[in-house]
């Protein structure tokens, strides 16, 4: 009877619901689909009819395939419009469910199978639609259950002409999985942004998928296509606008050095490759297949590479935000983010390694690497070169490679280019963003895969290859990856001196440090055993002990004592007992304080700054009394420009070179003379004072502008006994300034034509420079930004002030000078360690004196040198 069939049927859904309490709790007796059984409607969770009503689509005498069908009801409410149906589900209930109304409702044009998408030959999917096409294939609510989702949804793609798909999860598992399929099909259209036939679920999206992409990339006759033939920047945009026509061409950056192809990146969106006309174009056509073949295989993000042919050959792929891998950061960083980093190329590796070098060769896949190894070339332009490594290093190297084979069980497919220049880090340069440049790709020795990385960080590589054998199981020789890497230097420099490239004096350099690496794991051995005597003499461990202490890297250190002609195993066994020397850490600790305390001075000079008088605009302004300048001035180790201090001084009127004649014609004194000569004149200024009449000295100053003779504070003591009355004619500074009993001993004298300089040097004392003739430009730096000057001896920068080299002091770039001009009766307070240099504008007479009446005394405790 009707009654016992429905009641025996919906004992079989109730069969099939997962939570029972739940679909019963909201009357949904039918369980997942709702359902007619004999013409008689009961209720589920979803309804297939008004699903069905949002797709414009004629399923009159269509064939349907329906992957994840549960208990078929979609299927089931079109039995009566199309030609023949198929449904899968892993759960076998639901299936028993789609067959029991199948007998129920005696419909024979559709079927039902149970069958499991992560486990099973997927191939059988086409047998269970007999080996023909289908219409349509609904592909509903299974993204986030079936693990192969992807594998199965291209094969289905390849089924059928038109895929309904319902995306679901979070909105960014969503996008992820429209992302992909919009790789398969040029058109997916919304049908549904919600699952209204479902209110428990309602944020599931429906498209229509059509025109499935075809990938004829294989098919390109490479004899038929155009290649650029000039990569300048109106060139390639020409080009591009013309095979992307919806594009226009706001920015184009070229990126420097790429060798397989010239690398561009357009309005920071697209990353294009051109092949070079010496290359061709079958590395980008291998690289297009490559990454449609891999990208569903590696756990990391492969952007699609896309092929266009006209008007040239071009690829493209959208650009990935981030930062290539900087090894300088990558030191920098603690042991567990090293390893976190190594553990995540080491599983990329396992990935390609995992895809059978077999299903390349079925996909008939170009495989055209850039560069393969010619012991030949090698052996013809290196066997003259004298450079120390490339000798140390070439005979054993190319012995040992021609001897070389490589089992089976080492070849795998792989990527073989894995770089640093190859992957897009976030900016801690911990998690890999993305992995690019596919066109090295091939299949070869996994030892050779494992190498490349020391091209960038023989440390991370190391890292990498302990990643790989733990997560492998695998036992495998480090000293083979090693001779890889070695002989792809050797072949790389063979081909650049081949060419007489630019390049060949930076490979060289590589390949020195490369070099200098291996011989610190050879010494690290010899650290365990005795060894002789090193070579390298007592002058140079303490050069190498104290530029580790300041932080230099050991191994530039190392280099540095091999280009000094020291056995190169010494120079690195030195290296590495000094790195690991407690007495070096112990620098190293000094170091580290002192650091800490430049922090601390470049924190307050950043603070001082935010007051405009501390290095942006001297105050100038006219002699306040003496409590106010210690007040706001000398305790606050500010500047600041006084007027009006020496008005009462009769020296202010009466100081000129003809006076200076006039009274001390006929006496002698000691200048500066052949300063021009001698770049360090001011460090080396006892070696050019000179005795001389001050009437010769004046005819001097009057013959034009010079540096090369001047009389200054250094020369105080020499000509003080023959111009001491000069000293008459100054006194007090202002109001109180100045100790009275030495008013007369403690004035320092600066007489000279224009162009005198005084380099750039901080002083001991507090110092008021006093300008009485002519003028001076003076340029001050606070001293808190002493953590920029390069104070190499005493008092003095190492910088070349104000032609610095940037090259050789980049910190300088970071002073903040402020530039003042003394004319006559200005008085210019410089504080004690603040950086100035002084420059005469006109013939100029100064005076500075530094007997304040407060403490002046800090020389005292100077540490000298």
């Amino acid at each position: 009877m009707a009654t016992n069939k429905t009641t025996s049927v919906l004992k079989v859904l109730d069969y099939t619901k997962n939570d029972k309490e739940w679909f019963d709790e909201k009357n949904m007796v039918a369980g997942y689909h709702t359902v007619s059984i004999q013409g008689e409607i009961f209720l589920g969770q979803r309804d297939p009819l008004k699903r069905l009503a949002k797709v414009p689509y004629d399923f009159t005498n269509k064939r349907v395939l329906d992957v994840g069908c549960s208990n078929g009801g979609l299927l089931h409410a079109l039995t009566d419009q199309i030609e023949f149906g198929v449904g899968v589900d892993f759960n076998s209930k639901c299936v028993n469910a789609a067959n029991a109304l199948k007998a129920v409702n005696r419909t024979d044009n559709i079927h039902f199978y149970t069958f499991d998408l992560d486990k099973e030959d997927l191939s059988m999917l086409t047998h269970f639609i007999l080996g023909e096409k289908v219409d349509i294939c609904f592909f509903f609510n299974i993204s986030l259950w079936v693990k192969r989702w992807k594998d199965v949804f291209r094969l289905c793609s390849s089924m059928t002409s038109c895929l309904l798909f319902e995306s679901h999860g979070t909105l960014a598992q969503q996008k992820a999985q429209l992302d992909f399929v919009s790789t398969i099909y040029k058109e997916v259209v919304l049908l549904s942004d919600q699952s209204d036939d479902d209110p428990t679920y309602a944020n599931r999206k429906m498209f229509l998928c059509e025109k499935r992409i075809d990938n004829k990339i294989f098919e390109v006759d490479l004899n038929d296509v155009t290649l650029l033939d000039q990569f300048d920047r109106r060139s390639i945009q020409v080009a591009y606008e013309k095979a992307f026509s919806d594009q226009v061409v706001r920015s184009i950056h070229l990126f420097p050095s790429t060798h397989e192809s010239v690398v561009a990146d357009v309005n920071n969106q697209y990353i294009l490759k051109l092949p070079r006309l010496n290359r061709g174009g079958g590395g980008l056509i291998a690289e297009a297949m490559i990454t449609d073949c891999i990208r569903d295989k590696i756990h990391l993000p492969i952007p699609k590479f896309d092929i266009v042919k006209q008007p040239v050959l071009m690829g493209r792929y959208a650009k990935i935000q981030g930062d290539v891998f900087d090894s300088n950061r990558y030191d920098n960083l603690p042991v567990e983010s090293k390893n976190q980093l190594a553990g995540t190329l080491a599983s990329l590796l396992l990935d390609f390694h995992a895809i059978h070098p077999d299903e390349i060769e079925t996909q008939k896949i170009p495989l055209v690497p850039s560069w393969s190894v010619s012991l030949p070339l090698i052996k013809e332009q290196l066997s003259e070169e004298k450079d120390g490594s490339v000798v140390a290093l070439l005979e054993e190297t190319l012995s040992f490679h021609a001897s070389l084979v490589v089992p089976d069980s080492h070849k795998v497919f792989g990527h073989f280019d894995l770089h640093g220049g190859n992957l897009l880090l976030d900016t801690n340069q911990v998690k890999v963003k993305a992995v690019i440049d596919f066109g090295n790709c091939k299949i070869g020795d996994l030892h050779q895969d494992l190498s490349t990385m020391n091209l960038s960080s023989p440390d991370l590589a190391e890292r990498i290859f302990e990643k790989y054998q733990m997560l492998s199981g695998r036992n495998l020789d480090w000293a083979l990856v090693c001779h890889y890497t070695t002989i792809f230097y050797l072949n790389l420099l063979s081909a650049l001196k081949r060419d007489q490239s630019s390049k060949y004096a930076f490979w060289l350099s590589e390949l020195k440090s490369w070099h200098h690496g291996i011989l610190r794991k050879s010494a690290s051995k010899l650290l365990l055993s005795p060894h002789e005597e090193s070579s390298v003499p007592s002058e140079w461990l303490r050069w190498l002990g104290s530029n580790l202490m300041k932080g230099s890297k050991g191994i530039d250190l190392q280099k540095v004592l091999v280009e000094q002609g020291f056995t190169p195993i010494d120079c690195a066994l030195e290296t590495l007992k000094a790195e690991n020397h407690p007495y070096v850490d112990a620098g190293k600790h000094l170091f580290q304080e002192l650091d800490k305390r430049n922090w601390l001075l470049r924190t307050c000079d950043t603070l001082a700054a935010l007051d405009v008088h501390y290095n942006a605009l001297i105050e100038k302004r006219k002699a306040p009394s003496f409590s106010d300048f210690i007040r706001q001035y000398y305790s606050k180790h500010l500047p600041v420009i006084l007027t009006g201090a020496i008005d009462h001084w009769p020296a202010l009127t009466k100081w000129t070179p003809e006076y200076f004649l006039e009274k001390f014609g006929d006496k002698e004194i000691e200048i500066q003379q052949g300063r021009e000569q001698d770049p360090l004149f001011e460090r080396n200024s006892v070696l050019h004072k000179k005795k001389i009449l001050m009437r010769e000295f004046v005819k001097l100053i009057q013959h034009g502008a010079s540096n090369d003779h001047y009389m200054t504070a250094n020369n105080a003591a020499g000509s003080y006994s023959s111009m001491s009355p000069l000293f008459d004619d100054v006194s007090d500074f202002a109001m109180g300034y100045r100790k009275q009993d030495s008013i007369d001993t403690t004035n320092l004298l600066w007489f000279g034509p224009k162009g005198t300089f005084t380099p750039l040097h901080h002083d001991l004392t507090n110092n008021m420079l006093v300008q009485i003739y002519g003028r001076k430009k003076v340029t001050l730096i606070p001293a808190m930004q002493v953590p920029y000057l390069y104070n190499d001896k005493g008092v003095y920068s190492a910088a070349e002030y104000p032609n610095f080299d940037v090259a050789r002091h980049p910190a300088m770039a970071n002073v903040t000078p402020v530039s003042v001009l003394l004319n006559p009766g200005d008085s210019l307070f410089i504080p004690i360690g603040w950086w100035h240099c002084v420059e005469s504008l006109d013939v100029s007479i100064s005076l500075s004196f530094t007997n304040f009446n407060a403490p002046n005394h800090f020389h005292e405790r100077y540490p000298r040198e």
